[in-house]
């Protein structure tokens, strides 16, 4: 589930889901979204996305910060993010996972995101559901 909550000069969203695997790809769609017409790009691409944090907060906002980075550097609009692992090794939790996009069109632009920031960022888990809020600099 993806629910935009009201912010004054950015762009605030809650993403959730069973675990925090789920969460995690809600919030990367909701990154895709809020960038691009995410519906609407027709994967050709793909990409790897590794990340590992001491907390789930900061393993949230450095995914999404890679996804950002990747789809500048590579000038893709990304479609979809599957987490194909997840885990705590010793004190540190890991992720990796695909995006799939396509090459940057006007036609599909929306915003420009310049960052995901750690402020009002945060994990939480309760009664199983899993939810990601992610505060994005646009």
């Amino acid at each position: 589930m993806l629910r935009y909550l009201e912010h004054k000069a950015d762009v605030l969203f809650e993403a959730s889901g069973a675990s925090f695997r789920e969460a995690l790809e809600e919030a990367a769609r909701a990154l895709f979204e809020t960038i691009a017409d995410a519906k609407k790009v027709k994967a050709t691409k793909k990409i790897v996305v590794k990340q590992s944090a001491k907390k789930l907060d900061e393993l949230l906002v450095f995914t999404l910060s890679d996804l950002l980075t990747q789809g500048d550097v590579h000038e893709l609009f990304f479609a979809r993010f599957k987490v194909k692992k997840f885990g705590k090794k010793g004190d540190v939790f890991f992720v990796e996972g695909t995006a799939e996009g396509a090459p940057m069109t006007p036609r599909l632009g929306r915003t420009s995101v310049k960052a995901v920031t750690l402020h009002e960022s945060r994990v939480v888990e309760k009664d199983g559901k899993w939810t990601a809020r992610v505060l994005l600099d646009v």
